[in-house]
């Protein structure tokens, strides 16, 4: 039966979608620099982190960058201060979700709101399942 499968699909076994992964606690505790400070809601030290040129778009273990963090973290002020800084607002994480969609499924409107407020678009579908094959 698995081969029937596997041949149905070209001879690729589709791999199941993953769920939406925020940090955890162990993750979120050890973040430094521009990711503890995006997971904290600290706009200061964002800007200061920033001004002492963190990496915009570096990724964590997962490749959450601090704007993943924060839609993940729901803090509003931070994604505002790293969209001004010029963070990717359509970065995926290594689950191929951005920050839009990470507001979307956690039914967040108000980060949601954020989002598109500085220029994320709400057009981009991503998903483990949008993921080319």
């Amino acid at each position: 039966m698995l081969a029937d499968l596997a041949a149905g699909l070209d001879g690729r076994l589709a791999e199941a979608p993953r769920a939406q992964v925020p940090p955890s606690a162990a993750e979120a505790g050890a973040y430094t620099g521009l990711h503890a400070a995006a997971w904290r809601g600290d706009a200061a030290a964002v800007r200061s982190s920033i001004a002492a040129g963190a990496a915009l778009h570096a990724g964590d273990g997962r490749g959450r960058t601090p704007l993943h963090v924060a839609a993940h973290a729901r803090q509003r002020e931070v994604i505002r201060e790293l969209a001004r800084a010029g963070a990717d607002l359509g970065a995926l994480d290594d689950d191929r979700y951005d920050a839009v969609t990470i507001a979307a499924v956690a039914d967040d409107e108000a980060t949601l709101a954020a989002l598109l407020d500085v220029g994320a678009s709400a057009k981009r579908v991503t998903s483990p399942s949008t993921a080319p094959h």
